[in-house]
């Protein structure tokens, strides 16, 4: 007589909620992009379709749990790291890209999803879209704080902020999406790199015209 065929375990999870969402940054680790259904998802994690329902009303739901998930993440690792270094502005500031770096090598699902999904304009995405707001603010504070402190020119706070992501993210995609070769001296450790360019940059932002920044 053939041996049954095995179905799914029925919800039986403590932790699916957690379980489906690194599953999912899992697989777009990997296929650089959100290519997969709820249905998979909880075949790998050996439950029902109906348990994902428990959790997640549909895929862009679990997206959006991933995004406002790896903001906080980013943002606390970012609060840590400047925490270590005292009061110290600019060493503040700096670290605020390496940090970023070293969250979107180790969690490269979430940075897709964060900074290349696109993101449903329903209420679906009302946490993820709170928690980005937040992460925000402790750049634009930093970059206040340096100015108030002589560090970075007076001005708009929000047009160096935008500036300073601008570089960073800019670098940090260019490398996730390998091309960052292009630029790259041959025998070059990439994330070295990346992070001597982005203190150029900074450093040049440091020592520009005031007047670049002021609001118009």
């Amino acid at each position: 007589m053939p041996a049954a065929k095995a179905r799914p375990a029925a919800y039986h999870h403590g932790n699916l909620r957690d379980t489906l969402i690194a599953l999912a940054s899992a697989r777009i680790a990997k296929a650089g992009a959100a290519d997969f259904t709820l249905r998979e998802l909880a075949a790998e994690a050996g439950v029902t379709h109906v348990a994902t329902y428990r959790h997640f009303s549909s895929r862009e739901a679990l997206l959006a749990a991933i995004a406002a998930d790896g903001y906080r993440r980013l943002q606390a690792q970012e609060a840590a790291a400047q925490e270590a270094l005292g009061t110290d502005h600019w060493a503040r500031l700096l670290v605020l890209p390496e940090t970023y770096l070293r969250f979107m090598l180790d969690t490269p699902g979430h940075f897709h999803v964060m900074f290349a999904h696109r993101w449903s304009d329903d209420a679906t995405y009302d946490e993820a879209i709170a928690a980005q707001a937040e992460s925000f603010a402790l750049l634009e504070r930093s970059v206040a704080d340096c100015q108030a402190a002589g560090v970075l020119p007076a001005g708009a706070a929000s047009r160096l902020t935008a500036a300073m992501l601008g570089v960073t993210h800019g670098l940090a995609s260019l490398w996730l999406s390998g091309q960052l070769d292009i630029v790259m001296p041959a025998r070059r450790r990439a994330d070295r790199f990346i992070l001597e360019t982005l203190k150029a940059s900074f450093e040049a932002f440091r020592v520009s015209d005031p007047e670049l920044w002021r609001a118009k």
